[in-house]
């Protein structure tokens, strides 16, 4: 390669004044061309990385949404004139359980692994282990079995001559009232129908009454509020006293993140009966909708049913079953 002391020999002073000066130009060229490449892989990476931690925080934020947002069931139960009452041997008391018509249970969503930007997060920022999958949802038998509550009654889940129902058991000689609630999450509930669309009810169920149906959207809704028969239980030990009074309620609402606001709701069945029998009672259930969901201030104990429960003019009881099997527990 010619150096600068042999061109400058030959050429004249301004030509290499022009050849110097070009020289220069290519070289900072060059080095300013490095430094954008520079800037914009620096800047790739950046972009990158926060691109990363912002997928995975929105998906960490729908993982762990509350339930509320999700397909969501409660199934609450208060069962008093219990309270005082002393008895010998166990004491058994069941009432219907969160099922389809058919008696089938909800599937809970399967546990969810977390998308690559996710574990990249969870692993950088250090997350406790048992949050690095998505959250684990109980199954039916996980929730209403073999808990123990207030009152030193164990619940338990009897297969029964009506079918499933969730039962309490005590050996206490000196009763107190039940209150028991839980909640669960599945995959899918059908807000429209749920009667005849398999979502969870009051099961056992029979006797549906009429489930008209009118144009709501794309879809439909009930016409009216329904009704069904369903049954309680009461062990031979509580014959005789006062009214044992049931008020059992099941909510159950669509996941709010899947629908738009016109389709967000919730179904609603309620039971309320006075029962002073034994073995198991036939009692009537009322079914709601609220649809939509956002500032519908509608709840079943604005029902005729309700009324008609709180001032005494009727107990909800349909017929006492002239079965006495025994339940065990």
């Amino acid at each position: 390669m010619l150096n600068s002391n042999y061109i400058k020999q030959r050429i004249s002073p301004e030509t290499y004044e022009i050849f110097e000066s070009l020289l220069h130009y290519k070289i900072q060229g060059g080095i300013k061309i490095r430094k954008r490449k520079l800037l914009l892989i620096l800047v790739f990476f950046a972009l990158l990385t926060v691109g990363i931690f912002a997928h995975a925080s929105y998906m960490d934020l729908i993982d762990w949404r509350n339930n509320n947002a999700r397909y969501n069931c409660f199934e609450s139960v208060r069962v008093t004139g219990l309270s005082g009452r002393e008895v010998q041997g166990m004491t058994v008391v069941m009432v219907p359980i969160p099922a389809s018509k058919e008696g089938k249970f909800s599937t809970p969503p399967a546990q969810k692994d977390p998308y690559f930007t996710q574990k990249l997060k969870h692993e950088v920022v250090n997350w406790p282990e048992q949050y690095r999958r998505g959250p684990y949802f109980r199954s039916m038998t996980e929730i209403f079995d073999n808990k123990e509550i207030t009152g030193n009654w164990t619940t338990f889940i009897a297969e029964t001559e009506k079918g499933y129902m969730l039962g309490f058991k005590t050996n206490e000689t000196r009763l107190e009232d039940i209150r028991f609630g839980s909640s669960f999450i599945a995959d899918y509930f059908d807000i429209f129908d749920p009667i005849n669309n398999g979502s969870p009810i009051l099961f056992p169920v029979e006797n549906v009454s009429n489930t008209s149906s009118v144009p709501y959207g794309e879809y439909t809704k009930y016409a009216s509020s329904p009704t069904y028969n369903t049954y309680v239980y009461l062990s031979d030990n509580l014959k005789g006293g006062e009214n044992v009074s049931f008020e059992i309620s099941l909510s159950a609402n669509n996941d709010p993140t899947e629908w738009p606001d016109r389709y967000r709701g919730q179904y609603l069945n309620l039971l309320l009966a006075k029962v002073n029998d034994t073995g198991y009672v036939k009692v009537r259930v009322i079914v709601g909708q609220v649809l939509p969901m956002k500032n519908n201030p509608f709840t079943l104990l604005d029902s005729q049913y309700a009324r008609d429960y709180y001032e005494n003019k009727t107990s909800h009881v349909i017929s006492k079953n002239p079965s006495h099997q025994e339940v065990t527990a």
